[in-house]
Formats: C-alpha cells, structure tokens, sequence
C-alpha cells in the first residue's frame, strides 16, 4: 500500500513540473481558488460557521461602534462646504482661566475691524415656550443669530427663505425658521406651516422658513429668530452670553486669524482696562474635539486605552474561534500531508488556511458593521428628543472605521487561521503517509489551547452574574412604580426663562414664588386633579445622598457620619403619595419659613435610631459625604412608612424629608395625582403658559415613565453584558465540544483497546475525559474569582455567581455528551481495524 503511494504522489509531481512554465498563472489561480475553497468550508460546516461569524459580528460591531463615537466625538466634521474652515471666536478671561460669554460689545468691534474671518455672525442660545395654534406649547431650543449664518453655512432652506438683514432692524415683524424636525413633529410636515403665526416665549412671530432635516446650527436648536442686540450700544462684559462665529476669509489661516484677533484684543484692553485687562480674544476651529486643553493627552490617551480592550475582546473571540477551526484543520491533516508530498510549501498551506479564515471574518465583519450602523441609528433616536448631541453628530460609518474595520478582520483572520495552521503543519510527513489515523494522531490540543479553553470558561463565569444584576437593575424601577401606584401621577421638571428679568433677582425670585403658587391652586382646582405637590426629586427616581451626624447629647446613639437619601417637599408631598405621617406630625406652614425641622422614614428610624421612636432626635445634615452644609441642626418631627425608594441594600432605603417651597435657583418635579395623566398632559401645558409664559415644562410624562431613559441606558449596558456573556459562553460550549470531539478521533485505537481490556465505561470516560473536567473546573474557580474580585456585597450577588457555576459546569458538561456517547459506542473491532 505504502508503494503504490509514494508512486501515486511521484507521478503528480511529474506533471507539476511539466507545467512549470504556467507558474504564474497558477500561483493565480490557486489564489482565487483559496476564497473558493473558504466558502465551501462554509458550507460544510455549519455549526462552526455560524457560532464563527456570530462572535466575530459581537466583537466587531462593538469595537466599530466605539471606534465611530471616537471619531466623531474626537475628529467632529461640520457637514457644510469647507466645514473645517468655519472658526469659533471667545474672549478667554486669563485669569479665571474660563470664557467671558457676555462678548456683544466686542463681538461690534470684531465685526468692524477682522479682514481674516468673513461672515462674523454672532447667536444667543435660548430655550422658551413654542405655542402654536392649535394650543400646544412645550419650550424648545432656539437661537437668536445674526442673518449672516445661513449665508456663511450655504444651506438653502426646504422651504420659504432664512432670516435676512433687514429682519434684525428694529420695528420690523418678528420672524422665525424653524428646523425639519419642528416641522414634522408639530406640524405634520405641512408646507401650509410657512406663514403662520408661533407665540415664541412672550412674544408672537410669523414663521417664514423651514429648514432641511439635520440642520441645528449653532449646536442642536431647532427655531432660529433674528438678532435685534446692538453690541455697540452695550457697556463691555454686559448683556447676556453670546456665540460668535465666522469663517476664514479666502487666503487667510488659522494662524492669521489668530494673530489679528490678538492685535485687536491688545487693542480693546488698553482701551477699557478695567474689564478687558486679563481678556484675550481665542480663535478654535468651531466643531472642537472632546478633549482639549492641559488635559487632552491624558483624556485622548485613557480613550484610546478604552478601545485596546475592544481589541482584547475580538482577540479572545478569535482565540475561541480558532479553537474551532484547529479542530476542523485536523481533521483535514491527511489533505494537508498529501499537499505536502505533493510540494506545496508550509507557507502557502498556512496562506491558505488564513485565506479561508479571512472569508469566515470577513462575513462576520460585514455582519458586524450592519449591527453597528444599526446600533447608532438606535443610539442616535434616543438622544434626538432631548437634543442631547450637537446636529453633526450623526449615525452613518466614516470610511475610517470601515478602514478600521477590515483591520480589524485581517487581524482576526491572522488569529483564526494562521495560529492552528502553525501547528498542524508541523507534522512529519514521511510518518503522516503511513495512514490518515498517524496523520490526525500526530495533532494534539496543546497547552494554548487547553488554556484558552479556561480563560474562555472563566470569563463566562465573571459575566454571567453581572449581565443577571442588571437584570434585577431594570427590574428595580418597575418596583418602585409598583409600590406607589406611579401610574396614578402627571410630572414635569419645572422651571422659568430669566432672560426677561435681567439682574434683577429679587424680581425674578418674587414671579418666580407667585407663578408656582398660582400654578399648584389652578391646577388644584381643575377636574379630576386629586392633589399636586412640588419636590426637588419625585419617588421612583433616584436619589442624592447625603451625610449627616446625629445628636447624642439628645440621648441618641453614636453612628458617626451616615448617608441618606435627602428630599425637599412642598406642601401636600406626602399626601399625594399616600403615604401618611405614622408617627408625629406632617409639616405646617411655619416650617417652610423656618426650616430647621425634618421628617425621616420608618427605615431611617430603624437603622439608625434601632427602631426606637425618632421624634424629638437632631441631626445635622451634610452637603456632601464629607462637607458641612451648616451647623444648624434639624429637629425629627414626624415619620413616615418606606415608600418610593426600594433600593438593593435595606441600610440604602433611609430618607429625611425637609420642607422647601419651589422658586429660583433650581428646577423643581411637579406631580399631579389625576385620573388620566397622558390625557391631562396638554391640559397641564395650557394652564402653566397661561399662569406664566416663561414658565418652562420639560419631561411631560406619567410617573410610570419616569427614570425611562434610565432604564434605558441600564437595559442597554446589561444587553451588551448578555450579548458578550451568551457569547463567550457558546463559544465555551462550542470549543470543550471540539476539543472531546478531536480527542475522541485522536484517541479511538485507545477507547478500543481499553474497552478490549475489559475497561468499565466510567473507567473510559475518567481516562479520557477527565483533562476536560479539570479544565472546566479550573475555569469556574478562576472566573468565581474574577467575580469575587468584582465584588460581592450582597447576598443575591453570592447566589448570581453561584447560578452562574452552575450553569457553566452544565453547559460544559452538556457539551461533552454527544463525544461521550460516542466514545462509549466505540466497537473495539472496527477500531483496531480502521488503525490498520
């Protein structure tokens, strides 16, 4: 048989030689041929296709989507003809080391004397109430900006015109444009929109342009009205903050902007000394990276760092699915011995093999960049209703992340491919001809890959319990909506525009308390309204913390500095909530004027007091962890039963309530206790634009609702953990699988020979299974560990982890069966036999 063989393969390397003179064409065609043969091996196997391109999708789509938000947020483009010559231009206050916003004088004499930058425009940023016909008003972000800005932008309004010169004159009609997406969303997308009249914050404007979907400038506004500021007639650093923009005038560079700018701020300090002496003007490019400044080597560098651990994600993703493909290599080591004799060189089987790990990556990169671009698309819907990125920011892939991304995928190729084609190409060819079995028998599953077996064992194990926590994360909000009926309430963040008002904060504050007072009482008087209150922060979201000390002269036990949830209520809090005072008494108007006493929960009292009455006790509450607000302590005037703050740990659950009526200074949660809240949201709006229209509702929405962009976020950070987790851990599955499959093959004239013997099945399956034990074993001890490491600070933490143990010993035993039942089926006849 050996002879017939050897003379086989001499009379194929006879004709090879014969054909030498096509040499070229050949190494040619075998270069095509290799991408045919790759996506055969597709097809012929499956299982390791799929798990394959599905991993390799995982890795890559979250690595390009990082890559992109990177790019984006660190190389901004402005989406306008030559975008990157467009400058922004501030006056840097040297001493403060901050902005001096408040540049309307200078921005006059700017736009007098620079020759370097064309079309000086300059927009105050706003957010007031839009009421359109129909009676609808929610505020919205707008600006006030110069004509000149559509006409430095090129952009061509999708209908009616943009501002012009003569509609920042004084006296003519006030005007407005608004943005695509105002269009749609508060106009149905009717061309019919143009011409209408809008009520834009106190005053009314006639609508005379609507600009093309994915304008925003200057950062995300969606109503643009004229600006009618005359910065000459404005004493310097007075008026209210303002951007100022331009672009290079044809010729001129940064560096010359720059340098006449510097010639004029000299200027203008030495004429107004006394509040321009430590003012310089700054030019920047206007879309700026994220990082800048002193710190910007060590944000970029701790970004970059960030995306090395995307690529140790594909790494070890493609280390698991080389285990894969060394398995199935073996498989195939006969073909590669016959190759061999046949005079084809180690390096061109190993081109080969990562050839064919290059179609496997690269359908797994085309899959990963579907699922990044959808990803984004996603991502960017979310922030869009709440304007939270600037209008460049957009969803498409740059061509540098594609770039990036079939680096990507050679470097994963290089992974899948050439790492087991090192190792199967070591065989001894002379004793691989003697038989396919000495060929396959020669291979063996390494150390490498044993280890990455365990690695991949572990990191399952330390995901495991963190995707579950996230789970009973996202469920938390649920419960808290639950406990309090949050379904019942209609809340809004409430505040008020001050631009009208000027300096004037004593004024401000007094409308301020008026419109909230006569807010609560219209409100409190409309049908099917049961109750409304007032709060710096409503149940079911969360909380700050605070420290706070309690008295023990009073009799109290030493504590030391604790933490607690701490709340300002309005009148009507608690009995809006349903949640009564049990012991003591609810607050009474003396104390909103006072406000040296407090009301603390039921949890509060137990652990801190040890259930002991806490009325009568003092503490004195911290502004931070560490820092004293005051050295006025609060008197325990009441107490009240848990509700609206279930937190994972019951010391966490503690709240002190103080008695604060809304005004000025921060923004305050309405809660309306009503039949149907969604029904009574436009209701809601009328009469807050009635009582006051700078009065500003944002966030509109049942209790239920609230925390939702949380949660969100929450459930999309514990999909990522699952979708990695679920990954890694089929890839364990997959790769114990291969790895008892390929020793099964390996080791059949030894199953034989021991079942001959007499051998027991346990005996067998202890022999030969037992390296695939120990490393699963090895696995959840290393990966409990990494958990451990984590930290475990609750008792459902402890039980996740040990969930996860067993999960993965049942994984990793599930995936030895079919190997196992074959081995036990093993006929030591036909082994012996198929050895020969």
């Amino acid at each position: 048989m050996m002879n017939r063989i050897v003379a086989r393969i001499r009379s194929l390397l006879g004709r090879a030689q014969g054909g030498a003179a096509d040499g070229d064409a050949q190494r040619l065609r075998f270069s095509w041929l290799d991408f045919k043969v790759g996506f055969r091996m597709l097809a012929r196997y499956p299982g390791l296709t799929l798990v394959g391109t599905v991993a390799i999708a995982v890795a890559i789509a979250l690595g390009s989507v990082y890559f992109e938000a990177l790019n984006k947020w660190q190389n901004p483009r402005l989406p306008f003809r030559d975008g990157h010559r467009i400058v922004s231009i501030r006056s840097w206050d040297v001493n403060a080391l901050a902005p001096e916003g408040r540049s309307l004088h200078d921005f006059a004499i700017w736009r007098e004397q620079v020759k370097t930058i064309d079309h000086l425009g300059a927009a105050i940023l706003f957010v007031r109430n839009l009421g359109t016909e129909d009676g609808r008003v929610e505020p919205v972000r707008g600006a006030e900006i110069t004509a000149n800005a559509f006409a430095m932008l090129g952009t061509a309004p999708l209908l009616g015109r943009t501002l012009t010169a003569r509609d920042e004159q004084p006296g003519e009609p006030p005007v407005a444009v608004i943005s695509h997406a105002l269009w749609k969303t508060r106009f149905a997308g009717d061309p019919g929109a143009v011409g209408r009249t809008v009520k834009l914050g106190t005053a009314s404007a006639t609508i005379v342009g609507v600009m093309p979907e994915g304008f925003g400038f200057p950062v995300s506004q969606r109503v643009w009205a004229p600006l009618r500021v005359d910065g000459s007639t404005l004493a310097p650093r007075t008026g209210p903050a303002v951007s100022v923009f331009g672009r290079l005038a044809p010729g001129a560079s940064m560096d010359d902007a720059r340098a006449e700018l510097a010639a004029i701020g000299a200027r203008v300090a030495a004429d107004y000394p006394a509040t321009h002496r430590h003012l310089t003007p700054r030019v920047t490019r206007y879309a700026k990276p994220l990082a800048e400044g002193g710190q910007a080597l060590m944000i970029r560098s701790t970004l970059y760092v960030v995306n090395v651990i995307f690529l140790l994600l594909l790494a070890i993703v493609c280390v698991n699915v080389a285990t894969l493909v060394f398995a199935r290599t073996a498989t195939r080591s006969w073909e590669i011995t016959v190759r061999t004799a046949l005079g084809a060189n180690r390096g061109r089987i190993i081109a080969q093999l990562f050839i064919e790990a290059l179609v496997l990556a690269g359908i797994g990169a085309v899959l990963g960049l579907v699922i990044a671009r959808v990803a984004l698309g996603w991502g960017m819907g979310l922030a869009a209703g709440s304007d939270a990125l600037p209008f460049w920011v957009d969803a498409s892939l740059s061509w540098k992340t594609v770039l990036y991304t079939a680096l990507l995928t050679l470097f994963g190729a290089a992974i899948i491919g050439v790492l087991p084609a090192l190792r199967v190409t070591k065989i001894d060819v002379h004793d691989a001809l003697r038989s396919e079995n000495a060929a396959r028998s020669g291979l063996r599953f390494g150390g490498f890959w044993t280890a990455v077996i365990v690695v991949q064992v572990a990191i399952t194990v330390a995901l495991l319990p963190l995707a579950g926590g996230g789970v009973f994360e996202s469920n938390r909000f649920r419960q808290r909506a639950e406990g309090i009926g949050a379904e019942r309430y209609l809340t809004a963040t409430v505040d008020m525009d001050r631009e009208y008002y000027g300096a004037d904060s004593a004024a401000f504050a007094t409308r301020a308390r008026q419109s909230y007072d006569e807010l609560e009482r219209r409100l409190g008087a409309e049908p099917g309204v049961e109750s409304v209150t007032f709060a710096d922060r409503l149940p079911v979201m969360d909380q700050f913390k605070y420290g706070f000390e309690v008295d023990t002269a009073a009799g109290a036990p030493a504590t030391g500095l604790r933490t607690s949830t701490m709340v300002n209520v309005s009148r009507g809090f608690f009995a809006t909530f349903g949640a009564s005072v049990a012991t003591g008494r609810d607050f009474v108007p003396l104390d909103y004027e006072t406000g040296r006493v407090v009301i603390v929960n039921e949890s509060f009292a137990r652990h801190v007091f040890g259930g002991r009455n806490p009325i009568g006790q003092r503490i004195r509450i911290l502004a931070g962890e560490h820092s004293a607000e005051s050295k006025e302590w609060y008197e325990i005037v009441g107490m009240v039963r848990d509700f609206g703050w279930q937190l994972p740990l019951p010391q966490e659950q503690s709240a002190v309530y103080r008695p604060r009526l809304p005004g000025p200074g921060a923004d305050a949660s309405l809660a309306v206790r009503v039949r149907d809240p969604e029904a009574f949201a436009t209701r809601l709006r009328a009469i807050s634009a009635a009582v006051d229209p700078t009065i500003r509702l944002t966030g509109v929405q049942p209790l239920a609702q609230v925390g939702g962009g949380e949660a969100q976020m929450n459930w999309t950070l514990t999909s990522i953990a699952w979708l990695v987790a679920l990954t890694v851990l089929v890839l364990s599955a997959t790769g114990i699988h291969a790895l008892m499959s390929f020793t099964v093959s390996r080791r059949t004239r030894e199953i034989g020979i021991r079942a001959a013997l007499g051998a027991t099945p346990g005996r067998i399956v202890a022999g030969i299974f037992s390296r695939a034990f120990l490393q699963i074993g090895v696995g959840v001890l290393a990966g409990s560990a990494l958990a451990a490491l984590f930290g475990l600070g609750s008792v459902r933490q402890v039980l996740l982890l040990l969930a996860a143990d067993g999960l993965m010993l049942a994984v990793g035993l599930a995936a030895c069966a079919l190997p196992l039942r074959r081995a036990l089926t093993i006929d030591p006849t036909d082994a012996l036999r198929a050895e020969g």
